[in-house]
C-alpha cells in the first residue's frame, strides 16, 4: 500500500554512486581492446620491444582510449531517444535516465582533453594530429555519416585503419600498404556484420518489409545485399593476405613466409564462421564483444601466432 508522502522504489532518484557506475559503463572500457591495433605496425615490423617503442605504444593506447570514450559518450547523448526503443540499448545511462544528460558536455570535454594532453606531452606531434583527425571523423560519423548507406561502413572500417596509422605515427614506423589494405577490408566486413545484425533484429520486429533502421540509411529489404557485401569484403582481405605471402615485403621480414599460408587459412575460416553466426542470428550487435568471446577467435589467434613464429624462426 502506498502512503502519501512516501517515495516508491521505482521513482526514487538514483544515487550518485549508481550514476557514476552508469557513467563508467557509458565510457565503455571494454571497447578499448579495439585500440590494441595500435601496436600492429611495431609488432609486424618486429620492433615492439626495441628501445622505448613499447612505451610509446602504451601512451598512444591510453591517449586514444580516452579520446574514443569521449566519442562514445557523445554518441550515446545524441542517440538516447532512439536507444530507448532498442531492447538492449535502452539500459544505457542516458537512455535509461540513470545518468543525467547534463553530465555529457563535461564528460566529453574531460576525456577528449585528457587524451589530447597525453598526446601533447608524451608522443610525437604527428600522433596528436592523427588523434585530432580521428576525433573529427568520429564526430562527423556521430552527427552525419552514420546515416549514409555504405559510407558509414567505409568510415567504420577506415577508423580501424586510422588507428593502425596512428600507431605508426606514435612509433615513427612506416605502415605497410599491405597492412592498410588488409585492415580496410577485414574491418569493413565486420562493420557490414554489425549492420546485418541490426537489420536482422529489425526484421523480426518490423511490421512491414521496408522498415528502416533508426538513424541509419538501411531498410530491412537490404538484408541480403548487406550480407553479400560483407562476405565479399571479408574474402578480399584473405586475397590481400594471400598475395602478401609471395611478395618481396614478406621475404624481407620472414625467413619462411610460406608458413603464413596457415594464417590465410585461419583468417578465411574465421571470416566464414563470423558470417555463419551472423546469418544464424547468433551475433550480438556489439561486434567487439562477440569477436572476443567467440571460440573461433581464440583458435584462430593460436594458429596465427604459431604460423607467424614458424615464419620468423623456421625449424631446422
Amino acid at each position: 500500500m502506498h502512503i502519501a508522502g512516501e517515495t516508491s522504489e521505482a521513482n526514487r532518484p538514483a544515487s550518485t554512486a549508481a550514476r557514476l557506475c552508469g557513467l563508467c559503463k557509458l565510457i565503455r572500457p571494454h571497447q578499448w581492446v579495439k585500440n590494441l591495433v595500435l601496436m600492429l605496425p611495431a609488432l609486424l615490423a618486429h620492433k615492439l620491444f626495441t628501445g622505448d617503442i613499447w612505451q610509446q605504444v602504451a601512451w598512444a593506447f591510453v591517449s586514444l582510449s580516452l579520446s574514443a570514450s569521449a566519442v562514445y559518450v557523445l554518441n550515446d547523448r545524441m542517440d538516447y531517444l532512439a536507444d530507448r526503443e532498442h531492447p538492449k540499448k535502452k539500459y544505457r545511462g542516458f537512455a535509461s535516465s540513470l545518468v543525467p544528460l547534463s553530465w555529457a558536455p563535461a564528460t566529453v570535454a574531460l576525456l577528449s582533453i585528457s587524451g589530447s594532453l597525453i598526446a601533447w606531452f608524451f608522443l610525437p606531434l604527428s600522433f596528436l594530429y592523427g588523434l585530432l583527425f580521428y576525433l573529427l571523423l568520429t564526430t562527423l560519423y556521430t552527427f552525419w555519416l552514420k546515416r549514409l548507406v555504405i559510407v558509414d561502413v567505409l568510415v567504420l572500417g577506415g577508423l580501424y585503419t586510422l588507428r593502425i596509422i596512428i600507431g605508426g605515427l606514435a612509433t615513427d614506423i612506416t605502415v605497410s600498404t599491405w597492412l592498410l589494405a588488409f585492415s580496410m577490408f577485414v574491418f569493413s566486413s565486420m562493420a557490414f556484420g554489425k549492420r546485418y545484425s541490426e537489420l536482422l533484429r529489425n526484421q523480426k520486429i518490423a511490421t512491414e518489409n521496408d522498415a528502416p533502421l533508426k538513424r541509419r540509411g538501411y531498410h530491412v529489404k537490404d538484408l541480403a545485399l548487406v550480407q553479400t557485401l560483407g562476405i565479399c569484403t571479408g574474402m578480399m582481405s584473405v586475397l590481400v593476405l594471400s598475395l602478401y605471402v609471395d611478395s618481396t615485403a614478406a621475404n624481407k621480414y620472414y625467413e619462411c613466409p610460406q608458413a603464413l599460408w596457415g594464417v590465410c587459412i585461419a583468417v578465411f575460416y574465421w571470416i566464414c564462421n563470423f558470417w555463419l553466426m551472423a546469418h544464424r542470428g547468433r551475433m550480438n550487435e556489439d561486434i567487439v564483444k562477440f569477436v572476443f568471446l567467440d571460440w573461433s577467435t581464440l583458435v584462430g589467434a593460436v594458429i596465427v601466432i604459431a604460423c607467424s613464429i614458424i615464419a620468423i624462426w623456421p625449424f631446422g
